[in-house]
């Protein structure tokens, strides 16, 4: 009985139940796009992760590039708890091929990494490709840049420029993870010579017997004396999941309200079929069938359309995600084997699924409300209006409150414990549906006295119209609301961790005129020996001073952070638009002074440190202890950075550069002030050349490909949003035939009739885009509070009144062009078709 009546329904409204299908399935579409792209890294690194480390349990790792001897990897052999130890060495470097460059981590290893497992063993063949002498690239790296096997490539690594042969190109399914990650794999000795290590390891990978693996990690501890880490050999993880965390919490905030907004928006989908639907239950009812046959077949109706509506919009969201959300941030392939292999999450597509199934059954919540014992059968033939569902005014001013009593009550909230910003971003997303029927009332009112003595048959019919809130414009005026709030809030707060660390990035490369620095890495981490090169630039004319910038990647416990050491000749020791907490130009001096730090926000709170306060950093010579001289922002590396003055990380890190910066002298042009520098390195150097914009250009867009996740997001909630407008529009057009037909035995005319339902329509569709951008701009402004005091992240507020009406302007533009041409077949409906109301 149940599929006979749903039949039955779909050949009486198979256009009605397509779009209002095609508005849920764009609702799942947004959620399972959204969960998608916010699944992070971690799952496929940690895949790669383990392809690299195989059965190893444990690692001593060195605490700068530098490393350690080769040789301590057999003192750690000849331990007894020791089955198998194998030395590993792990660079940045820069490969470049026919048709392109990419910066790589380059990963030397030993024959006997296979005796590990993992990918030297499922496809390196047990070192044959290690013994060729040549590199291996993963498949995804060696197209982008045109690399084959057997062909030349250069290398690019310790500030010089080497030739190479492809040795294998790395396509297994076996090792599916590193397809497309930005890794290189090399024989030791090879990447020893690539990269100026000779003799030199970034970590020992340990095997202990079964059962005495706390004994060797002992022994281990003992052996590094304090000068090298000793941590599970899956630490790596753990550090990346430190790295990503404020990504994470930032991009679940944006995700909680897409989510929230595509649920919603497949809610008004069918919501908008609320009339209809009653009308039905009334036939039935009056033909005989019970109350509990009715709400059994709204169920069975309910859960059929979600569940198929709910695949085609899992299907859809998989190609969005996979369109918009494909490249390894640069960022963190600075300083993690990133991989960037998705795979479609069963657990994340059902619970995408889950949402379009849930929101079609509380749409069918309204119409089962007929259902109520003494309630007519008839009821909605005697409503007022031409469609049934006429909202009293009564609900009018209760929505409106309470719509106003949200928002109150989520700034209250955020203010007192700002953890709650998620929950209040998922909340403001319905104080915005619950402002529209308000809105709608008031233009309803005000409209037709705006429009009188005007004598425009059309504006009368529009206004006519205005004045029956039903649940259907409401439904209309909440798509649209959401829309525009979603990417309002997600847009605006994206816009101000640009604007944050643009600021910062131009700050930090404006203490010199020109950079020059090994390979492609924005973070200025990757080491070279200085004292030739320098020389060779300080005979150049064109420069008046050349001073030497040391930095690096360390781990502290969880984090890896971001040391920054300035020479004490450079004008300023940090960024001054990062300062959270400090006196500027106290902090500057404290700094060069030695023995204090300007430390992140992030790092600061974990370690409880405020202004004076002491912490260690363990080096390569040991524990250094420093003190807090201010707390900063994370200057766009999520982990942390901390700040010091050249000669203390040259006592504790040693001598080696990874950036020089050089001033012009007066007169001398930027341009011209390269061309000398590059001249004078010639073309067998590694080492590239930037003004201080072309470097902050390059950071710049790196910081915008690690928030790309926000930005793939609000892409994805505007199409979204186009689509759903498009949809709720036509379904609206659709089910007003009948309407427009009876109209038309009044006497209106066809061209009035559209111009009545295109001057309608863009009021209603303006109110929702006005309430969702005033909702937006008030959740933008939360959210941006909340990115500063909890990811460490630069986030000030900025109004951004450009995106505000650019979004507003957008989907308005786009509802008005999809109304046009279904308005205009609408219009010309046969006035026969009246009978049907």
């Amino acid at each position: 009985m149940l599929v006979f009546l749903y039949r039955r329904r779909l050949r009486a409204h198979p256009v009605q139940e397509l779009l209002a299908g095609a508005g849920i399935a764009i609702g799942v579409a947004l959620v399972f796009g959204v969960l998608l792209a916010n699944a992070g890294l971690t799952s496929s690194t940690e895949r790669l992760v383990h392809a690299l480390a195989g059965s190893a349990r444990l690692t001593l790792v060195a605490r700068s590039p530098a490393g350690f001897p080769e040789g301590f990897t057999n003192r750690v052999r000849s331990l007894a708890g020791v089955q198998v130890a194998t030395s590993v060495l792990r660079e940045n470097v820069t490969v470049e091929g026919p048709r392109g460059r990419q910066a790589v981590q380059l990963i030397g290893v030993s024959p006997s990494l296979a005796s590990l497992g993992g990918i030297s063993q499922q496809e390196l063949g047990n070192g044959a490709l290690l013994l060729s002498g040549g590199i291996g690239l993963p498949g995804g790296l060696a197209e982008t840049i045109g690399a084959r096997r057997g062909g030349d490539i250069a290398v690019v690594g310790n500030g010089a420029r080497h030739s190479l042969k492809v040795g294998a190109v790395i396509t297994s399914e076996s090792v599916k993870a590193l397809a497309g990650s930005p890794v290189a794999v090399a024989l030791l000795a090879v990447a020893q010579q690539l990269t100026g290590r000779s003799g030199r390891v970034s970590e020992t990978l340990v095997v202990p017997v079964p059962g005495r693996e706390a004994e060797v990690a002992r022994e281990l501890t003992a052996l590094a004396g304090g000068r090298l880490n000793v941590e599970p050999a899956e630490h790596e993880l753990q550090l990346l999941k430190q790295a990503t965390t404020p990504n994470r919490q930032s991009t679940g905030l944006f995700s909680a309200i897409s989510v929230m907004v595509g649920f919603l928006l497949a809610l008004n989908a069918m919501l908008l079929t609320v009339p209809e639907r009653r009308r039905f239950i009334a036939e039935l009812r009056m033909q005989g069938y019970d109350p509990r046959q009715i709400f059994l077949m709204l169920a069975f109706q309910a859960v059929a359309l979600g569940l198929a509506a709910s695949v085609v919009g899992v299907v859809l969201g998989d190609v969005l995600a996979r369109t918009l959300y494909h490249q390894v941030p640069s960022y963190l392939a600075v300083a993690f084997p990133i991989s960037p292999e998705q795979s479609l999450s069963v657990g994340l597509a059902l619970a995408a699924i889950g949402c379009g199934v849930l929101a079609t059954l509380l749409a069918s919540l309204s119409p089962a409300l007929d259902l109520r014992p003494g309630l007519p059968a008839d009821a909605i033939f005697r409503e007022a209006g031409p469609a049934g569902g006429l909202l009293e005014p009564k609900v009018l001013r209760w929505s409106g409150l309470l719509g106003l009593a949200v928002i109150a009550l989520v700034g209250a909230l955020v203010a007192l414990v700002p953890s709650l910003t998620i929950f209040g971003g998922v909340a403001l997303a319905l104080a915005a549906i619950l402002l529209v029927p308000p809105m709608l009332g008031a233009v309803g009112h005000w409209f037709p006295r705006i429009t009188e003595g005007r004598h425009s048959a059309a504006a009368m019919l529009a206004a006519s119209e205005l004045r029956a809130i039903s649940t259907r414009s409401v439904a209309l005026g909440a798509i649209v609301a959401l829309a525009v709030y979603g990417s309002v809030a997600i847009g605006g707060a994206r816009d101000d961790l640009l604007h944050g660390i643009e600021a910062a990035t131009a700050q930090y490369h404006n203490t010199a005129d020109l950079w020059v620095a090994d390979g492609s890495n924005v973070f200025n981490t990757d080491g070279f020996p200085p004292a030739a090169t320098v020389a060779r630039l300080a005979r150049v004319h064109a420069l008046s001073s050349v001073r030497v910038y040391r930095g690096g990647l360390i781990d502290v416990g969880p984090r890896r952070l971001w040391v920054r050491a300035r020479p004490l000749t450079d004008p300023v020791m940090f960024e001054s638009s990062q300062l959270i907490h400090g006196d500027f130009n106290h902090a500057q001096a404290l700094i060069r002074s030695g023995g204090w730090a300007a430390v992140s926000s992030g790092f600061a709170g974990e370690y409880k440190l405020g202004l004076g306060g002491r912490f260690t950093l363990p080096t390569p010579a040991g524990a250094a202890w420093f003190r807090v001289a201010a707390i900063t922002t994370n200057s766009g590396w999520p982990a942390g950075t901390i700040t010091l003055n050249g000669s203390d990380y040259r006592r504790w890190w040693g001598s080696e550069a990874t950036a020089l910066e050089l001033g012009l002298r007066p007169g001398v042009t930027p341009q011209a002030g390269e061309r000398a520098v590059r001249s004078a390195l010639g073309p067998a150097s590694g080492l590239q050349v930037q003004t201080a914009a072309q470097s902050a250009v390059r950071a710049d867009g790196s910081a915008r490909q690690g928030l790309r996740t926000l930005s793939d997001i609000s892409t994805m909630l505007l199409i979204a949003a186009a689509l759903a407008v498009a949809a709720a529009l036509s379904t609206n057009v659709w089910q007003r035939r009948a309407r427009l037909a009876s109209l038309k035995i009044q006497g209106y005319r066809a061209p009035q009739l559209w111009v009545g339902l295109l001057l309608e329509s863009i009021v209603m569709i303006a109110v929702g885009s006005l309430v969702g951008a005033l909702v937006g701009v008030y959740g933008h402004a939360l959210a941006a509070h909340w990115l500063t005091i909890t990811t460490g992240f630069p986030a000030p507020f900025s109004f951004g009144g450009v995106h505000v009406f650019l979004t507003f302007a957008l989907v308005t533009a786009i509802a008005t062009l999809v109304i046009s041409l279904p308005g205009m077949a609408a219009a010309r409906v046969a006035p026969r078709l009246s009978l049907q109301e």
